[in-house]
């Protein structure tokens, strides 16, 4: 296949692979798919039929679904002229303009396409064709945004680019060729779709010596999911190259069940795939694995409805899960509903959907027990009332009690949601779920990483604990606790992390001590120097990207070049003239280098971008008190805390500010319901008795003077 618009087959030399041990492996190279099927050809049979084999594809008349023959949707049309097929779109100025299509893109129940741009650009369009038969609502172009979204996240911008967001999941072995100085890339793959060597790693030496070097088999849990993981999984790619015999981690970064991502209870919020799902179910924990429910070539179902889980769920049992209960699950005993209806099918409760890109359909891997009693307590969704929408969860959590009795197990669920609202109630119990080693791993490093808003010495020692944990995404949560240290304190605590074994680690760890390295000397700024080097390096395979360039505008900070900062920010910028941190950070640098004036500008469109942002919200009510504008500041600082109310510095500052104004009393209301979850903060209490002492108030001021001295009693 030739090159064309940047990308094409990889060009590289033989590659080197490390298994999971570190220990090195035969060198080989990448042969193709069609060379596997030599051999394989039952396998190579039903690779053809999958959506691996489909995930992208040539644009011609074979491989292109949508219909071409003139049709429109809103102002985009398309067509077809011979071979070639085209769609006249907006551009991101609004003037419309043709472009080729270059590659069908996935295949069900939608199909996107990649439209050619200058630079080796290949880019997503916003409409796509939907693939289902047309008795089931297919075979029409859909939007996949609102018009706002549009306005927002134009198709030629880089939410939709197809370089960075979606060809290391859609090809093989995948180099993305980005030039950071002219913004051009020279993206190239080995096979054009998810081909055998994508799971099995490159050939070459295989076909060489077929029954001396064989392929990465795949057979056991782990060799799977670390296989599977790079595509399957909501994460930020560290490094290129990755094939089945090295490690995840020395590659990715997977999410951890971040509030915006996953709802408290684990569930899926936004399109997180399948790795963090299935991660926190006891399927996994008792081995289960990707093989024992989806064919590996085919990817299809190993059987067809309830017969799927019945394969283990069953009165009989089945050898492999002794500890499995034996029972006769398919049974309205068991799921308390008609045999014929859809509620009696195993995955409408254990496995709910979420719907994203409009209508395609994707269940939750967690294999959850349905907790309405979890809805009724914190508003997460539950696959009782997925069904029935006409009834409020209290029904369907009596329903449940009634057939189960009114006990429920216990659900990390409460804990996050109170933690991620900064409940000071949660901190303890945060440090018994982060030791208790029974919990999904992601779990506990969940558990560990809302440790930052908290200060207890309870959760010092799990913090701590947690840097010493065998499992990698635990020590990656603890460093993100562990950010509430001050940076001296944390680099001394986590600086062994930054020799990690993984990437993903020590990138970490590079990152959350980065702000330690102008107060080092000597060998320690040496060692952490070299961590934030590797931690650079991995930024500069985003460069592409705002969040990349951010990141490398706060390493520049950090090392004392505010010059290259400011360029790294508005690079940024250009990339991205939405990405808010950017505009945040590019405002404080303006701060930080004598020109606040200049940072009303990034920090006004910083507000109208993200209105309920209590970070947005602090900025730029600071910088409107630096301009002498306290009156204009004291609303958004109002906001900031209604948003936060649980958190010291948004309490602190609005108490300020109300006090500045001439309310007193209203500034000690503030700290008051902030000092009610941290009785002994001493930085409270002195804010406090300073208000009270200056406003006068006698009885007031010799309480907060007992209490601050209380405080240090034993």
């Amino acid at each position: 296949m030739g090159l064309a618009a940047g990308c094409g087959p990889s060009v590289e030399p033989e590659d080197l692979h490390t298994d999971h041990a570190g220990q090195p492996v035969v060198s080989s190279t990448y042969v193709g798919s069609q060379t596997c099927a030599t051999c394989h050809a039952s396998q190579h049979a039903q690779w053809s039929q999958s959506h691996h084999h489909l995930a992208m594809a040539e644009a011609t008349p074979s491989t292109v679904l949508g219909d071409f023959a003139g049709q429109t949707l809103g102002d985009t049309q398309f067509r077809r002229e011979g071979a070639a097929f085209l769609v006249r779109a907006a551009d991101g100025t609004g003037e419309l303009a043709d472009y080729r299509v270059r590659y069908a893109f996935g295949v069900q129940p939608l199909q996107q396409y990649l439209l050619e741009l200058p630079g080796g650009r290949l880019q997503a369009l916003d409409k796509a064709w939907d693939s289902r038969p047309e008795a089931h609502g297919g075979q029409r172009w859909v939007s996949l945004q609102s018009a706002e979204d549009e306005r927002l996240l134009h198709w030629s911008g880089p939410a939709y680019n197809w370089n960075h967001m979606c060809a290391d999941c859609h090809s093989t072995r995948v180099t993305k060729g980005y030039d950071g100085e002219t913004g051009a890339y020279q993206t190239r793959f080995a096979e054009v779709s998810v081909g055998c060597e994508a799971c099995h790693g490159p050939a070459s030496a295989h076909v060489a010596d077929p029954v001396g070097l064989r392929p990465q088999a795949l057979r056991s849990g782990p060799e799977q999911i670390n296989a599977c993981a790079p595509c399957h999984s909501r994460r930020a790619q560290l490094a290129e190259g990755f094939t089945p015999t090295g490690n995840l981690l020395d590659h990715y970064l997977p999410a951890l069940l971040d509030a915006g991502l996953y709802h408290p209870d684990g569930q899926v919020l936004d399109e997180v795939y399948v790795y963090g799902s299935f991660l926190q179910s006891r399927m996994h924990g008792a081995g289960v694995v990707c093989a024992d429910c989806h064919e590996p070539h085919s990817g299809r179902l190993r059987a067809e409805g309830n017969a799927l889980c019945a394969q283990c769920h069953n009165a009989k049992g089945v050898a492999r899960f002794p500890s499995l209960r034996k029972a006769d699950y398919d049974s309205e005993a068991h799921h308390f509903h008609a045999g014929s209806e859809a509620a009696s099918r195993c995955v409408s409760c254990h496995m709910p959907e979420s719907t994203f890109m409009v209508l395609d359909a994707r269940r939750d891997h967690s294999f959850r027990i349905p907790r309405p009693d979890l809805s009724v307590d914190l508003g997460t969704p539950n696959a009782c009332n997925g069904c029935h929408e006409d009834r409020l969860p209290q029904w369907a959590r009596d329903a449940v009690a009634r057939w189960h009795g009114p006990e429920r197990p216990f659900h990390f669920g409460p804990l996050i949601a109170a933690a991620r609202s900064g409940d000071l109630r949660a901190e303890g119990q945060l440090a018994v779920l982060a030791d208790d080693t029974s919990q999904p791993a992601i779990v506990r490093a969940t558990a560990l990483s809302l440790m930052v808003s908290f200060e207890q010495r309870t959760t010092t020692f799990a913090l701590q604990r947690g840097l010493q944990d065998a499992d990698p995404l635990v020590r990656i949560g603890a460093l993100r606790g562990a950010a509430r240290w001050e940076p001296r304190r944390r680099f001394q605590i986590a600086r062994g992390l930054l020799r990690d074994r993984l990437l993903a680690v020590r990138i970490e760890a590079a990152r959350i001590l980065a702000e330690a390295y102008p107060l080092l000397t000597g060998s320690d700024r040496e060692r952490l120097g070299e961590g934030i080097d590797e931690y650079a390096r991995s930024l500069r395979l985003r460069a592409d990207r705002a969040e990349g360039r951010s990141s490398m505008a706060t390493i520049y900070l950090h090392r004392g070049d505010p010059a290259a900062a400011e360029r790294e920010l508005n690079a940024a910028l250009a990339l991205n003239p939405s990405w808010v941190p950017a505009l945040v950070n590019l405002a404080d640098l303006y701060r930080t280098t004598g020109r606040d004036q200049q940072g009303g500008e990034p920090l006004q469109r910083a507000l109208e971008l993200a209105p309920d942002s209590a970070d947005v919200l602090l900025a730029r009510g600071l910088w409107l008190v630096r301009r002498q504008r306290s009156d204009d500041a004291l609303g958004l600082f109002a906001r900031a805390h209604q948003l936060v109310p649980q958190h010291v510095n948004y309490a602190r500052i609005y108490a300020i500010a109300l006090n500045s104004a001439g309310e007193p009393r209203a500034a000690l209301q503030v700290l008051e319901a902030a000092l009610s979850g941290r009785p002994r903060n001493e930085e409270l209490l002195r804010l406090a008795f300073t208000i009270a002492r200056d406003a006068g108030m006698q009885q007031e001021t010799g309480d907060y003077l007992r209490r601050l001295e209380l405080r240090w009693s034993p």
